[in-house]
């Protein structure tokens, strides 16, 4: 797929022709949704108000919006791709050094912390980052 055709919206990376298409259905399943509300209540209820039939044929509008999102949404899945690597401890100190963080104040920090936290950051291999060991255990395995 050209990356050129692929565009950044609201967070997140589209597809700009199946965005265009999504669009297109849209304002299609949704008017006629619209104009066939309409022509329903205009025909099977004669004494009700211009413009509760109007009202009521824009929910019914709205529906068709929905309806068209969940096609559109099963015709084109998205583009992301997701890869995940483990990072190294190195990778790890490398964005400790990027974020410019205060390594004592993090040490300190994490001593007001609860202790599920704690556990949770150990098992994210955290703790001992912020805690200041891995650059001891880095330079005792060099």
């Amino acid at each position: 797929m050209e990356n050129s055709r692929l565009a950044d919206i609201w967070g997140d990376t589209v597809d700009l022709r199946h965005l265009a298409y999504g669009m297109v259905l849209g304002i299609i399943i949704a008017l006629v949704a619209y104009m066939g509300g309409v022509s329903y209540l205009k025909a099977n209820y004669p004494k009700l108000p211009l413009n509760l039939i109007t009202g009521y044929s824009l929910l019914i509008g709205i529906v068709g919006c929905l309806l068209s999102a969940f096609i559109a949404a099963k015709l084109f899945p998205p583009k992301r791709e997701l890869k995940e690597a483990e990072l190294s401890a190195e990778d790890r100190l490398l964005v400790i050094q990027e974020l410019k963080l205060d390594q004592e104040a993090e040490r300190l920090e994490l001593e007001t912390l609860p202790p599920e936290i704690i556990e949770e950051m150990k098992q994210l291999k955290l703790y001992d980052l912020f805690a200041g060991q891995a650059d001891a255990k880095e330079k005792g395995a060099s």
